[in-house]
């Protein structure tokens, strides 16, 4: 691997793997349906972790 392709290979690994910000773990949890005061609780608990993706059990509704 070149040091350009491995500059920007490290640059696309930068952009999906940064933590996400409380508001998106609030979104992500949003979005499976957990009410705004546990949605409050997991969020506070885990805010302080490296979080970079939120992934739930697939369904068939999506």
């Amino acid at each position: 691997m070149s040091e350009d392709e491995r500059r920007g290979a490290l640059i696309a690994l930068d952009a999906v793997s940064r933590p996400m910000q409380p508001r998106e773990i609030e979104a992500a949890l949003f979005c499976k349906g957990t009410s705004r005061s546990q949605r409050k609780a997991i969020v506070a608990a885990v805010k302080r972790f490296n979080i970079i993706a939120v992934i739930g059990p697939e369904t068939d509704d999506g």
